[in-house]
């Protein structure tokens, strides 16, 4: 998008310093509706990148799920609940993928 060339215009934008940035941002906003505006060949889900897994904390993991230390651990003994990953000597984490998804199969009806 070009601006305008006419002396009013010339005369408007050197009097307000404000209509520079107001340019520019009036040119990324016609763009912005531009892309939006487009026919794409790239379906959205596959435009947006998912977030990146992280790693949950016992306390975290306890107050996302409802379930306590020790049974935590006992259903990670038997193989219902995902198993931790050692972030360190003495801590461990669990991948929140993970945890979401043991909560997804618990919603949906899957026994435990």
């Amino acid at each position: 998008m070009r601006a305008q060339t006419n002396p009013e215009s010339s005369a408007f934008v050197a009097a307000d310093p404000a209509a520079p940035r107001a340019m520019q941002v009036a040119h990324l906003l016609h763009e912005a509706l531009t892309l939006l505006c487009s026919d794409s060949t790239i379906p959205l889900a596959q435009r947006i990148k998912p977030a990146p897994d992280r790693l949950l904390r016992l306390p975290e993991v306890e107050r996302l799920t409802g379930l306590r230390r020790s049974a935590i651990y006992e259903q990670m003994h038997r193989g219902i609940f995902p198993r931790s990953v050692k972030t360190g000597q003495r801590t461990a984490a669990w991948p929140e993928s993970a945890v979401q998804s043991w909560i997804a199969e618990r919603m949906n009806g899957q026994p435990s």
